[in-house]
């Protein structure tokens, strides 16, 4: 959602006139005047003109009229603020500091501390709009995503009869480590909204669901690094094409705005594994080519020609490569032949592409463009959906005719010819079928054009893999208890385009959406993610024992990184802590999420030891699970984790003046030293007491000081 809406507004930037202030002040019918935005902007935004240089622009793009300010400073960086013209609303604010180092891992305030700092920001700026704004929030924990930004980031969904609208919000991102606001936008419009009193009911929404849309048992490929080494393919239940129901009439809405393919799994011979394979030397292509395994570039070309459903006898090889083919998880390809043929006639430019398996000789893919095939304004369709189906179809008859005769059709949104929109080629889609279950991941896509009735693209993306066997698994409807369990199936008001006028504003339509977009194992029950890992929610309990307590930050910034888990309602925060609870919080600070090897579970501690050993942040003589961790054994494996391990083994250069000294270990003098001198461990009262078990709020405590640490 976000993404479409950053689209639009590029787009509106991009194509709206812009006119020196000066000029517009003179020449612009608006009811805010240039001084009268700066002031709104300096009063609601605080913002100090000192030591910055100031322009600003007027523009229009559609009905809408703005005030674009700019404050510029090459020391104190960029302040831009975007003024409704006609109602003096802040509808864009951005704000960009230099920053004098790198920020840590871990921030200095909370995501509820940064909350409360944009909720005022809103009631400041937009109080009115606020107020029918609901916090949209996500429950799904797919690991330490805040480790990759320096801000928060908040959106407030408008709700409109008690109902969400959110296709129209209120934006804010939060500095994590300043709590300043470095950026707000506002998109929101007047539309006119059905009354949801109308509406038919939940359930009888939830029967429409299940017989027109529903849960299919499907076969879906799975990552490497989650299942094994090589690619797998497990039995879920998934929602194969999900659509909003229509909460007037109870019509399923197909139009393309709302299609959310399943997941494709990977498989060979696709465009996306061009993008992500590696070019050989030709030193390298030459070998490939005198090798018998791989068939000859002449040999391609020959498939080409022969699979193409048109002639290229007027085209011109213009390119060929021979990639190694990908190991794009979950699946591999066999080298791919590349090939493209250009075509200039009557001063217009044709093109075709082509792939073809270097291995087994198929053809992969193919594409053809031009004027003539992709500019349809203003012509008459002239093939309807069964015409340009059974058109696919004898194409694949005579191609792939075994895989196809596995396949079977799925429907796509594609409207009826009387309500088809301009496009240069309409989707076809089959999908394998193995013991009567769809396998989503191998499919042949065709594109035909309506107006010429001819192929336009194909391709084919198929992977072998053993299928397991469909037997002792959950039922259907223990799935949809599963997935209604875990998911919303609520009122949502959703804009309905109509895409044969594309400047007309969209009708709004109130409808019944699921938000399920997981899969459901069906031989454990649990939900996996499109890669099959184990989706896992965060948690709604909190911890009852930590208000008041001195880390009490701490833990709540360890709990929402994911280094904490949140299994009971207690932290026990002033117990000693085990040696593989700290071992394992240690490890989900140093190791971003999916990295190999990845964790089955959070009690898989044989894989945090596996990972500690690895990196050589504890031997496997010193591993003992259940022992309680000391402040020595702690700062022994902080500083390992830190890569200087062999500097503090180095004990006699290093001096310390702890009243204690005596009693550390001259094997542990320069982990100490260094651990307290990076202020991650200081002890008390002067006293280091290496031998005191590090409590829990003290191991949380000093996760967070290393994580603040700027390395």
């Amino acid at each position: 959602m976000k993404k479409f809406i950053s689209i639009a507004i590029a787009l509106a930037f991009l194509f709206t006139l812009m006119i020196p202030s000066n000029m517009a002040q003179a020449q612009a019918d608006t009811k805010i005047s240039l001084k009268q935005a700066i002031e709104i902007a300096k009063q609601k935004l605080g913002i100090s003109d000192s030591g910055y240089d100031f322009n600003s622009n007027y523009y229009e793009y559609g009905n809408k009229k703005s005030w674009n300010l700019n404050w510029n400073s090459s020391s104190k960086g960029n302040i831009s603020v975007t003024i409704d013209a006609d109602t003096g609303e802040i509808t864009n604010y951005y704000s960009w500091s230099p920053i004098a180092q790198e920020q840590p891992r871990i921030p200095k305030y909370t995501q509820d501390e940064a909350k409360k700092v944009a909720i005022e920001f809103l009631q400041k700026v937009v109080p009115e709009k606020f107020k029918e704004t609901k916090e949209q929030i996500n429950n799904n924990n797919y690991g330490y995503n805040e480790y990759y930004s320096d801000d928060y980031n908040f959106t407030f969904e408008r709700v409109v009869s008690g109902i969400p609208f959110p296709y129209n919000a209120l934006y804010v991102t939060v500095n994590k480590n300043t709590l300043k606001v470095t950026s707000y936008s506002l998109n929101w419009e007047d539309y006119s909204f059905p009354d949801p009193k109308a509406a038919i009911s939940k359930e009888e929404a939830i029967k429409i669901f299940k017989e027109k849309i529903g849960l299919k048992l499907q076969y879906n490929l799975v990552y490497n690094q989650v299942y094994g080494n090589e690619p797998q393919a497990i039995l879920v239940y998934g929602i194969y094409q999900n659509a909003p129901i229509d909460a007037i009439t109870g019509e399923i809405k197909t139009n393309e705005y709302y299609y959310v393919p399943m997941y494709d799994g990977g498989g060979g011979g696709s465009e996306v594994g061009r993008e992500s394979t590696q070019k050989l030397s030709p030193e390298e292509q030459k070998a490939v080519e005198a090798s018998e395994k791989y068939i000859s570039k002449d040999k391609a070309i020959e498939v080409v020609k022969n699979s193409l459903p048109f002639s290229i006898s007027d085209y011109k090889l213009s390119s060929v490569n021979l990639y190694s083919g990908y190991d794009y998880p979950p699946a591999k390809s066999n080298p791919i032949w590349y090939l493209d043929w250009t075509l200039t006639k009557d001063n217009k430019y044709y093109y075709v592409t082509a792939s073809v398996d270097a291995v087994t000789g198929e053809l992969t893919s193919f594409s053809r463009g031009g004027p003539d095939i992709d500019n349809v304004q203003g012509k008459e369709l002239s093939y309807t959906k069964e015409q340009m189906r059974k058109i696919a179809e004898d194409y694949l008859k005579k191609i792939v005719p075994e895989k196809f005769s596995k396949t079977a059709y799925q429907e796509t949104n594609i409207p009826e010819s009387s309500k088809m929109i301009e496009m240069p080629a309409y989707p076809f889609r089959y999908v394998e079928v193995a013991n009567g279950i769809l396998c989503p991941f191998n499919n042949i896509n065709v594109n035909v054009s309506p107006y010429t009735g001819e192929i336009v693209s194909y391709s084919i993306h198929w992977t072998s893999v053993k299928l397991p066997s469909p037997e002792n698994i959950i039922s259907l409807e223990e799935a949809y208890k599963i997935m209604f369990d875990n998911s919303e199936f609520t009122l949502t008001y959703i804009p309905d385009y109509d895409y044969k006028s594309p400047d007309k504003p969209p009708t709004i339509r109130l409808a019944y959406q699921s938000n399920f977009y997981n899969y459901i194992n069906a031989k454990t029950g649990q939900i996996v993610d499109y890669s099959g890992k184990l989706v896992v929610k965060k948690s709604e309990v909190v911890f009852t024992d930590i208000e008041g307590n001195w880390a009490e930050k701490d833990i709540k910034l360890l709990v929402q990184y994911g280094i904490i888990d949140v299994k009971e309602d207690k932290f026990y925060p002033d117990k000693d802590i085990l040696q593989k609870d700290f071992v394992k919080m240690l490890i989900r600070a140093i190791q971003p999420p999916y990295y190999d090897p990845v964790p089955k579970s959070p009690d898989d501690y044989d894989t945090y030891y596996a990972i500690a050993i690895n990196k050589n942040i504890i031997t496997e003589k010193e591993k003992n699970p259940d022992s309680m961790v000391t402040r020595q054994q702690a700062a022994k494996m902080l500083v390992k984790s830190l890569g200087v391990g062999y500097i503090a083994d180095i004990s006699d250069i290093f001096t310390i003046n702890f009243k204690d000294k005596d009693k550390i270990p001259q094997d542990m003098i320069g982990y100490i030293a260094i651990i307290s001198g990076l202020k991650i461990m200081n002890g008390s009262d002067g006293y280091f007491d290496p031998q005191q078990p590090l409590t829990r709020a003290q191991a949380a405590a000093v996760i967070v000081r290393y994580l603040q640490l700027n390395k």
